[in-house]
């Protein structure tokens, strides 16, 4: 698959429709504020300020994400090259999202520090796996078939254990939106993670997850876990 042409056709699809009124920004059309982004040499603050105004609005409206992308996206290619596989563009390309909805957005040469800061998280990621690798030990311990028999459906339901169980969960939940409003934890993160962490756990018929939100999904897991262990595993 190749990502970076399914980014660009989600943007024509969006520029077919027209900027948005909501989004106020300083541009005739979408390809006109695309042009503008990737001449951040040029012209540094007209892209800086159409950058910061599309990556804020795209905390809140996707669309506005997938234009930074789609702009950005030929600048992230380049640093790449051409010797790269297609699942390392791939994964550039999902923390260049995961970097547009996730980091400060003040200071100067804006696009410039985004691509590098999604150029250097893939390559360290890259780096992590060929130095250490990835070991996941797995244990399958069968239970007795007489034993199965003999316990299915007959557990009874402990109603303190349920009451403690939602208690916690409602705890849990408080933190989480504690965290965002206080800007700890971004709400494109917490979505992807409980709806392709938490959701699937439970229910797997789901819609399958995208590079993207799985990216999004794992950054959140490192935040989020401390969270877990307070309310969660406490109980």
């Amino acid at each position: 698959m190749n990502l970076f042409r399914h980014i660009e056709a989600d943007y024509r699809r969006i520029a077919r429709d027209g900027i948005p009124d909501h989004w106020r920004i300083d541009a005739a059309t979408l390809d006109d504020a695309v042009e503008a982004i990737r001449d951040h040499r040029q012209n540094q603050e007209r892209s800086d300020a159409l950058t910061r105004r599309l990556a804020t609005i795209a905390r809140t409206d996707q669309r506005a994400a997938v234009v930074v992308l789609y702009a950005l996206a030929p600048l992230l290619g380049a640093r790449l090259g051409r010797a790269v596989t297609t699942e390392y563009r791939t994964d550039a390309l999902s923390e260049l999202a995961i970097v547009i909805l996730d980091s400060p957005l003040d200071g100067p040469r804006l696009a410039h520090r985004l691509v590098n800061r999604a150029h250097t998280r893939v390559y360290k990621a890259a780096r992590r796996v060929v130095e250490r690798g990835v070991v996941h030990v797995v244990e399958i311990a069968p239970v007795d078939p007489s034993r199965m028999g003999t316990s299915f459906g007959r557990s009874t339901p402990d109603i303190a254990e349920e009451v403690t169980d939602r208690l916690a969960l409602a705890r849990f939940n408080d933190a989480v939106l504690k965290a965002i409003d206080s800007g700890g934890l971004s709400r494109p993160a917490w979505t992807a993670f409980r709806d392709h962490r938490l959701r699937r756990a439970v229910d797997i018929s789901g819609p399958t997850a995208t590079g993207v939100q799985r990216k999004l999904a794992s950054r959140a897991a490192l935040r989020i876990q401390p969270l877990v262990d307070q309310y969660l595993h406490a109980a």
